[in-house]
């Protein structure tokens, strides 16, 4: 009788619990910033390539045993050496490499360079500083909104894109008409 009654409160609790899961999983941007909303073409990039030196050091060591013969032995060393710089790439209006700013918070990309762009599904402008300097981009996964930070500044109808680098480095993007 008592593992009747514990099969039923254990189906009971399995039944609530599947019950019990997130329907609407909908994304909130907030306010929507005017300035940013529709789509931008890349014009410029400035970014770091990556790359790395490998050099190898070889030593030669000569002795002499007891049957005055030589030994030579030779040890190679591989050393790395870090050769990454900074670039900057200009891009042809055709293909077109486009970012668009929903109104309703989400973003979406279209062309080959976008890449960096493709996990991203929504964006908000950060309102901790006033002039909106900031943007947040939230990355969907295992339904969770993950955010990383980049900066943001408008100069007529230029946007650019700030990420952070060790140094100066942007996304120029252009208002489409």
């Amino acid at each position: 009788m008592k593992k009747v009654l514990y099969l039923s409160l254990v189906l009971l609790l399995a039944s609530l619990l599947i019950t019990c899961k997130e329907k609407n999983a909908d994304f909130s941007p907030g306010t929507v910033d005017s300035r940013l909303t529709g789509s931008w073409q890349l014009y410029e990039r400035r970014f770091s390539k990556d790359s790395v030196l490998f050099s190898y050091i070889s030593q030669k060591d000569s002795t002499l045993n007891k049957d005055s013969i030589y030994v030579v032995t030779i040890d190679t060393i591989r050393i790395s050496r870090d050769t990454s710089f900074y670039t900057t790439k200009r891009y042809p209006s055709a293909p077109p490499q486009t970012l668009t700013f929903g109104t309703d918070g989400t973003l979406s990309r279209s062309g080959t360079e976008m890449t960096y762009y493709a996990p991203i599904k929504y964006y908000r402008i950060d309102p901790t500083y006033p002039d909106s300097l900031f943007i947040n981009f939230f990355i969907s996964t295992n339904r969770a909104n993950v955010p990383f930070l980049q900066g943001l500044e408008f100069k007529k109808d230029t946007l650019l894109l700030k990420p952070f680098c060790e140094q100066y480095c942007y996304s120029k993007f252009i208002r489409v008409r």
